[in-house]
């Protein structure tokens, strides 16, 4: 394979505010990319992304999911996304109720009252932040009434997730993150202090949430049923808490500044609400929330002639998966209309996000929602301010002007 000049580094704020030339020359002229100052490979086109999403004993995810806390042995902690299966499977399955159908389906009234709640906020305002004052506190908000949690605390959680993943050009490289409860019970985080009355409160009185899910729920392992854990359960609260906060945050910041930045898409929204639907997915493809997934490598293979040894730390892009024109017809070219067989921001396979639904959810109701108020608008992009973190990207504050 001919060599490359190309330099891709996740950490860098500058390659982070536009990544696309850089992942274009990562799938044209290195296919496998190696990045020797942190250690690690790189696989861009759209078909291997998804070849390392979908193979699970290959590329695995219980030695770390992100590029700055991947180690050679496996970590034992009780989070559903740091597990391989089959521990991943049960684990998955308990969360998974929290996500049914029904629920969600029951959930879009509530999503469009909180949006409304959000957007009166500001109703009279010429100009407010996007995400700070409404796409930052939505997801929350939604997240936490699902879990169980009493209103009040979406801005702690928006808070606590931004922090948690932010790095500094990689200085928490070689950082191990400690468990988030103690060997004597203390949680190490003061989000998730009133976990346990609010569990001792489900068990005495249940009700239609998550919390009273997990408080009832029982595994079983190596033939013996129990009950969760406390630190098993702080975990699943924490990975839904978070997860459900940035990603749904950055799609509706990325919404706001893409439709203002292809006018003719918006319009076609405007006119046709009911393309809303098929919106979400193209911003999916067209800017990943989450574009860089890393796994840690179990067995040497191969990729275009080149060897990726067993022990390597692999980021899979699928933010550039999205943009390959291999798969996808003038991939940068923002089309509320496009035909998508399948884009790769959720993963895919045995980590597909659980949350997938729900984000779909709050951003297709989000849009519509705000759109109902403010059919155009302007973005200041003087003042756009960006979340640094080696696997999400997106706006942390996104002023508009909407008269």
């Amino acid at each position: 394979m001919a060599t490359s000049d190309v330099y891709y580094d996740p950490y860098d704020y500058a390659i982070d505010a536009d990544p696309y030339p850089i992942w274009k020359r990562l799938r044209d002229e290195a296919p496998v990319y190696f990045n020797e100052k942190y250690g690690f490979y790189a696989l861009s086109r759209y078909d291997d992304v998804l070849q390392g999403l979908l193979d699970v004993e290959t590329f695995l995810s219980s030695h770390g999911i992100l590029l700055e806390i991947i180690t050679d042995e496996p970590y034992d902690v009780p989070m559903m996304i740091m597990m391989d299966p089959p521990k991943h499977t049960v684990l998955r399955k308990l969360v998974s109720r929290a996500f049914t159908i029904r629920r969600m389906a029951d959930s879009e009234a509530m999503i469009r009252q909180v949006a409304n709640e959000l957007l009166d906020t500001v109703e009279g305002d010429d100009e407010f932040d996007f995400v700070g004052q409404f796409a930052g506190l939505l997801p929350p908000t939604i997240i936490l009434r699902l879990l169980g949690y009493p209103d009040g605390h979406a801005q702690e959680f928006r808070e606590i997730a931004d922090a948690s993943l932010h790095v500094e050009d990689g200085e928490q490289l070689s950082v191990k993150r400690g468990p988030l409860v103690s060997e004597d019970g203390v949680i190490a985080n003061d989000a998730f202090a009133i976990l346990p009355d609010l569990l001792e409160q489900r068990r005495r009185d249940p009700q239609d949430d998550l919390i009273t899910d997990l408080a009832h729920a029982e595994i079983e392992e190596d033939g013996v049923t129990r009950s969760l854990t406390l630190e098993e359960i702080v975990n699943f609260a924490q990975l839904i808490g978070s997860a459900g906060t940035e990603t749904v945050a950055r799609l509706l910041g990325f919404g706001a500044v893409e439709l203002d930045r292809w006018p003719d898409q918006r319009t076609l929204l405007a006119d046709d609400p009911g393309l809303i639907t098929n919106a979400v997915e193209e911003l999916l493809r067209y800017e990943a929330p989450s574009p860089v997934q890393t796994r840690w490598v179990s067995r040497d293979v191969e990729f275009h002639g080149v060897t990726i040894p067993r022990g390597s730390k692999l980021v899979l892009l699928n933010g550039a998966g999205d943009r390959d024109e291999r798969h996808f017809p003038d991939p940068d070219r923002l089309d509320v209309r496009r035909t998508i067989d399948r884009h790769l921001a959720f993963g895919y396979g045995t980590h597909f996000c659980i949350g997938a639904a729900l984000a779909r959810l709050e951003g297709r109701v989000g849009l519509e929602e705000f759109m109902k108020r403010y059919p155009t608008w302007e973005v200041d992009r003087s003042r756009l301010e960006m979340v640094h973190t080696s696997t999400v990207r997106g706006y942390s504050s996104v002023p508009v002007r909407v008269r």
